[in-house]
């Protein structure tokens, strides 16, 4: 009696994500589907793989047993599944990618398409938080990220650092100066990002620990929003320096500080079993290359 691999690769899935919606959402199935292919995996070999309802889920001894054998198996499967795949770069592949740093991501394409000038791209930017559950959610392929949420289940690659500065109007009476004191901003209107920012995370990190607190917030949904504001004259802002493009009405100044906490590491980020995948390898060294030029 042979197992169901359909069933199998549903435990695999469950057993991964240690949660059903998930699982049902890596594989691109129903919930019900999914939990019925799980039921008759367990009906027919007369086991209890899984406990629990609610995610994290748990495996049980003989879940845990099987779960390893399972990673065996499917390891391999998505070895061969390269191996026979290993012209898909070639013959206009999509890569579906996530990002919120779209200028990292502008320069990985670039060096991706480079070397394989077939390749197409699925774009989707968002803040960090919303992309790290695109990835999770299995949504994209891969994501250029700021300062992840760490899950055993992916791979981490850092392929770049950057730094806050601050952007005033052009106007602004900087007496000479070539950088911001961080006590200026004290007395200055900020404009920030959305609660989930890790730009507004970053920015909180260096102002607490300087003991500084703006006198007046403006919160704006997006880097071009508030660029817009800062050039308007409604206020000043933090932003990262590679995403400060060049813009005749805004003045750009480094702060005045040793600190590290205005300082942030970019990764990319997929899921671990797909690292053997040519499009994988391929990321990998571009993004290794991307580390060797911060």
């Amino acid at each position: 009696m042979s197992v169901n691999f359909n069933h199998l690769r549903s435990f695999y899935a469950v057993a991964s994500e240690r949660s059903v919606t998930r699982a049902a959402r890596r594989l691109g199935i129903s919930q019900p589907t999914l939990s019925k292919q799980l039921k008759a995996l367990e009906e027919r070999y007369k086991v209890n793989l899984i406990e629990g309802t609610r995610p994290p889920l748990t495996l049980t001894t003989a879940g845990l047993a099987l779960f390893d054998r399972a990673q065996a198996l499917f390891g391999v499967a998505e070895e061969i599944d390269a191996l026979l795949r290993e012209d898909d770069l070639d013959s206009g592949s999509i890569l579906r990618l996530g990002t919120d740093s779209p200028p990292f991501a502008a320069k990985f394409m670039a060096a991706f398409q480079a070397n394989k000038p077939q390749t197409r791209f699925r774009v989707t930017i968002a803040n960090a938080l919303q992309t790290n559950d695109l990835l999770m959610k299995a949504q994209v392929d891969l994501a250029i990220i700021c300062e992840p949420k760490l899950d055993p289940d992916y791979s981490y690659v850092p392929i770049y650092e950057d730094r806050l500065v601050v952007i005033v109007p052009a106007m602004w009476p900087d007496n000479g100066l070539a950088t911001m004191p961080l006590a200026a901003i004290a007395d200055a209107t900020m404009l920030v990002r959305e609660s989930t920012s890790r730009t507004l995370a970053a920015t909180n990190r260096l102002l607490a620990e300087g003991g500084i607190s703006p006198g007046r917030t403006m919160e704006l949904h997006s880097r071009e929003m508030i660029r817009e504001g800062v050039a308007h004259g409604l206020g000043i802002s933090l932003m990262f320096e590679r995403e400060c493009p060049p813009d005749i009405r805004i003045k750009t100044l480094p702060l005045e500080t040793a600190s590290a906490a205005g300082r942030v590491e970019g990764y990319l980020a997929f899921r671990t079993e797909r690292r053997r995948m040519p499009m994988m390898k391929e990321a990998l060294k571009i993004a290794d290359e991307m580390r060797k030029r911060v």
